[in-house]
């Protein structure tokens, strides 16, 4: 499954718009040698070309290897190992196995127009902010499980 929110994650590892190259390369760099051993959390705004013409908005927090991303009316939490793209609105779960930041970095030429804002930086703290329980919810979601396909 691709979700347009996964799609978008990969966003964190751009820097605020610039047009030098070698600026924007930097900032990469920074958010990304941060998050290693930081909490690192922004708003975004931006759009997917795959998506066009979606414009998606959101908050995105990153830690290590793990995310937690809202936006376009769903949210993704990964701890590194497991996502869970979860689908309020409809009532969808879907459980995959995961590549942890690398897997966004797959998307970052899709992503153009891209804001950040509010990004802070603070000390790592409690990982339960990247883990969905899914056995809290109640029998109305549906929750498809594609780890290990």
């Amino acid at each position: 499954m691709k979700s347009p929110l996964a799609i978008a994650l990969m966003l964190f590892c751009m820097a605020a718009p610039v047009t030098d190259n070698a600026a924007q390369e930097a900032g990469i760099d920074e958010i990304l040698t941060r998050a290693e051993t930081q909490r690192v959390t922004m708003n975004y705004a931006c759009s997917i070309s795959e998506l066009s013409p979606v414009r998606i908005r959101g908050r995105l927090v990153v830690q290590g290897d793990c995310y937690y991303a809202e936006g376009y009316g769903m949210r993704i939490y990964c701890n590194g190992g497991t996502r869970w793209t979860v689908d309020p609105d409809n009532r969808e779960v879907y459980v995959e196995d995961a590549g942890g930041i690398a897997e966004v970095l797959l998307y970052r030429d899709s992503v153009t127009n891209l804001k950040l804002s509010d990004i802070e930086y603070s000390e790592p703290s409690d990982p339960a902010v990247f883990r969905f329980d899914v056995s809290a919810l109640d029998s109305t979601w549906v929750i498809t499980d594609l780890r290990g396909l």
